[in-house]
């Protein structure tokens, strides 16, 4: 590895503070110019509790890594079997195994994921449809492209990251509150007209 950012919000630690490790002989140039902070690396101040929150952070989920992995596959593992079987045409990105503990990555086919967002958020369940990356550019990700899913089909992504705090009744709040969602705007959707004519 040459370059690795971390964002301390990331493991439950301070928003603000992050780290960037440079492999040794590696280099990169300075975000902001001007003082010597940093090796020369970044200028300004540092933001000592924060980087203290992010060193504490970092301590605790190394501690507790292995419990929360488990804890956060089963909960995902839960989340997908359930919304596949609610939910027909529903597409799952990524490997089942092979992926971040607590990422559950989705797509509901003739629909798009942004209006999926709009209405989950009005019964509490906050979901993202792709990247923090693209979610203001409304455009597909490139990585699901170069995955081979459909460019329609990514359209329809639905992006679940559980967290240590999750529970078995917001999984299952998730079921309930999903499919008729989804339904819904299927029921609109020119696309869904069309394969069931």
């Amino acid at each position: 590895m040459d370059l690795l950012s971390l964002a301390a919000n990331m493991f439950y630690g301070p928003k603000g503070a992050a780290a960037l490790y440079i492999r040794k002989g590696g280099s990169s140039r300075p975000l902001l110019d001007g003082g010597i902070q940093e090796r020369g690396k970044r200028a300004g101040t540092e933001n000592v509790p924060a980087i203290v929150g992010m060193g504490v952070a970092a301590e605790i989920a190394m501690k507790e890594i292995d419990k929360r992995a488990e804890h956060l596959n089963k909960l995902g593992a839960k989340l997908r079997a359930g919304l596949v079987e609610r939910i027909e045409e529903l597409l799952e990105f990524g490997h089942p195994e092979k992926r971040l503990p607590g990422n559950v990555s989705l797509g509901a086919r003739f629909i798009e994921g942004e209006s999926v967002l709009l209405f989950m958020d009005m019964v509490g369940i906050a979901i993202a449809s792709g990247s923090a990356c693209i979610s203001r550019s409304l455009k597909v990700s490139h990585v699901m492209l170069a995955m081979g899913i459909d460019h329609g089909d990514a359209q329809g992504s639905l992006l679940f990251t559980l967290g240590k705090d999750n529970t078995d009744a917001e999984v299952e709040k998730v079921w309930e509150e999903l499919p008729p969602i989804v339904q819904r705007l299927r029921d609109m959707s020119p696309l869904y007209k069309k394969k069931t004519t």
